[in-house]
């Protein structure tokens, strides 16, 4: 009998046990993850090829310091001399746009020149300090936030396919309130995204300096490798929970093996589809809810190219593919380029985004699926050389979604949780690294406050 067993091991479950050990190192805690390895899509591989090894990044690839839990976390367990920063996240990116690729228009001097807005679009884009703003606490969806306050060209030509691909889903479906937080935050405070954007720049000014982006030298699977090092609990890997019921005392998880453990209290730090299943016995109001998060397919391909093998013009560090352009990727980035730690001089790493736009591509074979991606790359950037290897991550329905009104959708699933269950991770209350860790160590204040 555990005080507390945390399910599932991404980085999500590694902060619960984390805040568990150092908030109240006397509990007794059990962390099982169903994979064979710590951090769920904070992973990292290595690539060998012509006698060089390139660290590629499966899932997240930046951590944003805006968001203070990655930093506090990285701090704690000791890992700041191991930081690296990115090079910007933002220049050299383009969008394809009724099949051609233009820059995202960032800079004064290309919001005036791109031929991606009329001149009617930039001024609408101009006039957003004059648009009335909202003052109220409810959900929009990203497509409604951006049109009210930047305009519909904006929307479809560059906003909606940026945060649309970094979130893998359709920007009329998804919740401002979980797509960006801050964009209703900075609305509220100055009336205006503009006014608050130059309002931020100046605080920052005066502020203590942080790189935006960071990563880690061996790559993003450190975070969850040191923390997984520093626990001292009961940790298991390979033991995927196939059943939860209620006991007298507590909660008994039945893993695949037919083992149990007992526990009194529990941290479900899985997807909202995994959680749904495991509380069928449990709670079956709380689980036909979290059925209804919707989850996507998603995956990421890196391939190692010789630099000489991308084309020089137009140097594209980054390539966002609106769901509109009937592509069979979702967006592109030149790792490389913005990591060039990673790399070796004459070579390149190229990761593509997939599974969104054409969700089939997660079940292709690796063969099938490179042929695809190599076709798209030469179609779109006139990338006509094979690459010289490749790394392949894939997660069926393992990218959550949040429609508008996400965040009332979970405040009823957990108004229907029976007491000393908790939940936290992707699919509830941010889906970025930062919101993870965030929902994995409040969870855990919970469990402890619940024992």
């Amino acid at each position: 009998m555990h005080n507390i067993l945390i399910i599932g091991g991404g980085i999500t479950g590694l902060s619960a046990a984390w805040e568990i050990q150092r908030a109240r190192p006397d509990i007794s805690y059990c962390l099982v993850e169903a994979s064979g390895h710590w951090g769920g899509k904070v992973v990292s591989q290595v690539i060998e090829t012509q006698g060089k090894q390139f660290v590629v990044d499966g899932g997240p690839d930046t951590l944003v310091t805006r968001k203070p839990e990655t930093w506090a976390l990285t701090e704690e367990i000791g890992l700041v001399d191991q930081i690296t920063v990115p090079a910007s996240e933002t220049k050299h990116i383009f969008v394809l746009d009724g099949g051609k690729v233009y820059p995202v228009p960032l800079s004064p001097l290309l919001f005036v020149t791109t031929p991606l807005l009329t001149w009617k679009g930039r001024l609408r884009m101009m006039a957003e300090p004059f648009q009335p703003a909202r003052r109220d606490d409810a959900d929009e969806s990203l497509a409604d936030f951006v049109t009210r306050r930047l305009g519909k060209e904006a929307l479809d030509k560059f906003i909606g396919p940026v945060l649309g691909g970094i979130y893998n889903t359709d920007p009329s479906h998804q919740s401002i309130m979980i797509a960006s937080p801050v964009m209703r935050e900075m609305e509220k405070e100055s009336g205006s995204l503009i006014r608050a954007t130059i309002g931020r720049m100046i605080r920052k000014k005066s502020g203590p300096k942080k790189p935006r982006f960071i990563n880690f030298k061996q790559g993003m699977q450190q975070l969850p490798n040191e923390i997984a090092a520093r626990l001292n609990g009961d940790l298991r890997l390979d033991a995927r929970v196939t059943r939860i019921d209620r006991t007298d005392s507590g909660y008994v998880a039945t893993l695949a093996s037919g083992e149990q453990i007992e526990a009194r209290v529990l941290v479900l730090a899985t997807l909202a589809n995994v959680s749904s299943n495991l509380l069928k016995q449990v709670t079956p109001v709380a689980a036909a809810s979290l059925a209804q998060i919707g989850h996507e397919n998603t995956g990421t391909l890196t391939l190692v190219y010789r630099e000489n093998d991308l084309p020089e013009k137009p140097l594209v560090n980054g390539l966002m593919i609106p769901r509109r352009e009937k592509r069979a990727i979702d967006a592109m980035t030149v790792t490389s380029r913005k990591m060039p730690e990673r790399s070796h001089p004459g070579f390149a790493l190229v990761r593509v985004f997939f599974g969104g736009a054409t969700p089939e591509l997660v079940n292709l074979p690796d063969d099938k699926l490179l042929q695809t991606v190599i076709a798209e790359l030469s179609d779109l950037l006139g990338i006509k050389a094979q690459p010289l290897a490749h790394a392949v991550f894939r997660w069926e329905t393992g990218f959550p979604q949040a429609c508008v009104n996400h965040l009332q959708l979970v405040d009823e699933i957990e108004q229907n949780l029976p007491p000393g269950i908790f939940l936290a991770g992707s699919s509830y209350r941010g889906i970025a690294v930062p919101d993870c860790i965030r929902q994995g160590r409040e969870a855990a204040r919970s469990a402890i406050a619940a024992l």
